[in-house]
Parts: structure tokens; sequence; C-alpha cells
């Protein structure tokens, strides 16, 4: 049961709430993260004491969980709190996932073929670098801005 401004005044006892920099210390983050997800509405203080907040194990969890989406999950803190209620409260949080593997993959994508061309560059032009070069030239201007037209062509 949440603690609400009510019982602010009643100490907590420290066996079994945490105060907010020892909670910020545990997942090396700056307390103002945590105040953060509080003002998103992702975790909420059980109580707060002497201009504190205290956390329970419940809370304390429910950051890790937080924690470990966004560095695992890659995913941000809107998509967090869409999946945080979990399977039991709505088919949100499959959606929200099946949109996040997608946009992975397509990252994975640009990834191997900025690794690829990175590795072309350095297999072709080990002992110089590949500006000037005519292959080189053709990908920059293929792959620039719309409508960028390499100097000296005609459009």
């Amino acid at each position: 049961m949440r603690a609400d401004s009510s019982t602010a005044g009643n100490a907590p006892e420290a066996t079994s709430l945490v105060p907010i920099d020892s909670v910020a210390r545990r997942f090396q983050i700056p307390a103002s993260t945590i105040r953060y997800y509080e003002e998103r509405g992702l975790v909420l203080p059980v109580s707060r004491h002497g201009g504190r907040r205290w956390y329970g194990q419940n809370e304390i969890r429910r950051l890790a969980i937080i924690r470990y989406w966004q560095k695992i999950g890659r995913m941000s803190l809107d998509e967090i709190g869409e999946i945080l209620p979990g399977p039991d409260s709505s088919a949100a949080w499959q959606r929200v996932t099946r949109e996040r593997i997608d946009s992975l993959g397509e990252q994975i994508g640009q990834m191997r073929a900025a690794r690829d061309h990175l590795e072309h560059v350095l297999d072709h032009h080990e002992h110089s670098p590949p500006d000037g070069c005519d292959y080189f030239e053709k990908l920059i201007w293929e792959s620039g801005a719309p409508g960028a037209q390499r100097p000296g062509s005609s459009g």
C-alpha cells in the first residue's frame, strides 16, 4: 500500500524503506533521474519524510525493470511507460515490443552497412585516405542529401 502525504510525518522504517540517495547509488544514477521518472509517472516513492523520498522493495524492483528495459531493450521512457503495466492490463506491451524489435532490426541493418563500408574503405585505402578516390566520390554523391549534385556535374 502506498503512503500518501498524510503519512509523510511518520518516520519510515529503516529496514523496509530506502532513501532516494541510496537507491540512486544502487543504480549508479543521479537522484534527479529517479525524480524525473517520478514526474513521468513511472515510479512513485512510498513515503516522503524530512524532505526525502523513500522507496520500498516494489518501487526499487520497478526501477530495476525500467533500467533493464532501457539498457537491454533499448526502449524509450515512453515505450517503457506503455509496457510497465504488463500483459494482464493490456496488449500494448506486445505492440510496443514488436515495434522495438522492428526498429532494432532497422538499426542493425544500418550498423552492418556502416561497418561494411568502413571495412571496405580500410581494405582499399590502406596507405591513403579515401578522399579523391573515384569509387568513394561516387558513393558520397549517390548517398548525399536529396538533390545534391557532384560539383561540375550537370543537373
